[in-house]
C-alpha cells in the first residue's frame, strides 16, 4: 500500500500544479515564466500534503476518518504557517534571481495557494482512504481465503484418519476369523498386516499419491486378502504406462478394492473379479457383483472418498450399479 501511494504522490503532484496555476495562465494574469515559482511552491506544499497523508494512513489507520481529516488539515496549516515565513523572511527584493512579477504576485495572493491546496488535499484524502479501504479489502479476501484453505486441509485430513479405524476394524474382523479357523494362516496374514500398516502410517500424512504408488499399495493390500481367500478372487490391472504419473487421493484405489471384498460372498466355484481400467482420464474400479445380504452397507469408505474428491477437485466419484456388475469411476488428479 505504500509503494502505491507514493507512485500516486509522484505522479499526480506535478498534475495539482499545473491545475494550481493553469487559472493565471489561462486568463493571462501572470506569463509562464512568472508562474514557475508558484509552481514549484506549489508542487512542493502538495508533495508535503501526499507525504502527511501517506503516513497517517499508515500509522493512524485505526482514528477514525475525521479525526484523520483533522490531523492533515492540521499539518496543512502547520506546513503553509512554515513556507509563508520562508516567503516573508527570503522572498524579498534581495534576492535578484527572484522575479519582482513572482514576489508581488504572492504577496497579492497568499490565499490562493492556501486554498487550492486544501482543495487538492480532500482529493488526496479521498484517494488514501480509497486505496487502503482497498488494501484491507484485499486482506480481509486473502485471510478468508487462507482460513478456508486451513479448513480444507483440516478436513482432508480428517477424513484420511477416518479411513484407518475403518480399515483396521475389518482388518482385525478378518484376523479374529483365521484365528480360529487356520491358526498358520492368521499368522502369516498378521506378519502382512503389519507391513501393509506400517506403509500406511508412514503415508498418510499425504494428500495425493502418484498413481504408480497407489498401485503398489494396493498390490500389497491384494496379497494380504489371498491369505484368507487364496484363489476365490482374480485381480486384474488393466492401465497404461502414461497414466501412472498422475496423481490421485491417498487410500483411493485401496478403499474401492477393499469394498469389493467387504460386500460381496465369493468361492473359488464363483470367484470375484476385480478390474482396475482407465478412461476419459478417470480410473474405474469394476467387480462382478455377489452381495452379502447381511452386510451393513453404510458405504462409510466411499462417502469418504467422495467428500476427499470434492475437497481436492471439486468433483466427486461416479457410481455405476447393475444387475451383476458394481463400479466406481474416480478422476486422475493432474501431476
Amino acid at each position: 500500500m505504500k509503494q502505491k501511494l507514493l507512485l500516486y504522490a509522484v505522479i499526480s503532484t506535478p498534475i495539482f500544479g499545473l491545475y494550481a496555476v493553469s487559472h493565471p495562465l489561462i486568463f493571462g494574469v501572470l506569463p509562464f515564466k512568472v508562474l514557475l515559482l508558484p509552481f514549484l511552491g506549489i508542487n512542493i506544499n502538495v508533495f508535503i500534503t501526499w507525504l502527511t497523508n501517506i503516513y497517517l494512513t499508515i500509522h493512524f489507520s485505526h482514528l477514525s476518518i475525521w479525526r484523520k481529516v483533522s490531523f492533515s488539515y492540521a499539518c496543512i496549516l502547520l506546513i503553509h504557517g512554515i513556507l509563508g515565513g520562508i516567503q516573508y523572511f527570503f522572498l524579498t527584493d534581495k534576492i535578484s534571481f527572484v522575479p519582482k512579477e513572482a514576489v508581488s504576485a504572492l504577496n497579492n495572493n497568499f490565499l490562493y495557494p492556501i486554498l487550492t491546496s486544501s482543495a487538492i488535499n480532500v482529493i488526496i484524502i479521498i484517494i488514501c482512504q480509497a486505496t487502503e479501504a482497498s488494501y484491507r479489502r484485499n486482506e480481509a479476501e486473502l485471510k478468508a481465503k487462507e482460513l478456508e484453505l486451513l479448513h480444507s486441509q483440516a478436513q482432508k485430513k480428517l477424513l484420511v484418519q477416518q479411513l484407518q479405524p475403518h480399515f483396521l476394524f475389518n482388518a482385525l474382523s478378518v484376523l479374529k476369523s483365521l484365528i480360529g479357523e487356520n491358526t498358520a494362516q492368521a499368522e502369516e496374514y498378521t506378519v502382512k498386516l503389519a507391513d501393509f500398516l506400517r506403509y500406511s502410517v508412514q503415508s498418510h500424512q499425504n494428500e495425493v499419491v502418484t498413481l504408480a504408488d497407489e498401485l503398489r499399495f494396493v498390490g500389497d493390500f491384494v496379497e494380504l486378502q489371498k491369505v484368507r481367500f487364496e484363489n476365490s478372487f482374480m485381480y486384474v490391472v488393466a492401465l497404461p504406462d502414461e497414466v501412472l504419473k498422475h496423481n490421485v487421493p491417498i487410500f483411493a484405489l485401496q478403499t474401492l478394492v477393499e469394498n469389493t471384498f467387504k460386500h460381496n460372498y465369493f468361492t473359488e466355484q464363483k470367484p470375484l473379479v476385480i478390474k482396475i481400467s482407465c478412461l476419459d482420464n478417470s480410473i474405474t474400479v469394476w467387480n462382478n457383483k455377489m452381495p452379502v445380504k447381511t452386510t451393513d452397507r453404510t458405504q462409510t469408505g466411499l462417502a469418504n472418498l467422495n467428500s476427499r474428491y470434492e475437497l481436492i477437485t471439486g468433483k466427486g466419484i461416479e457410481i455405476n450399479e447393475g444387475t451383476d456388475f458394481f463400479e466406481v469411476r474416480i478422476p486422475l488428479v493432474n501431476a
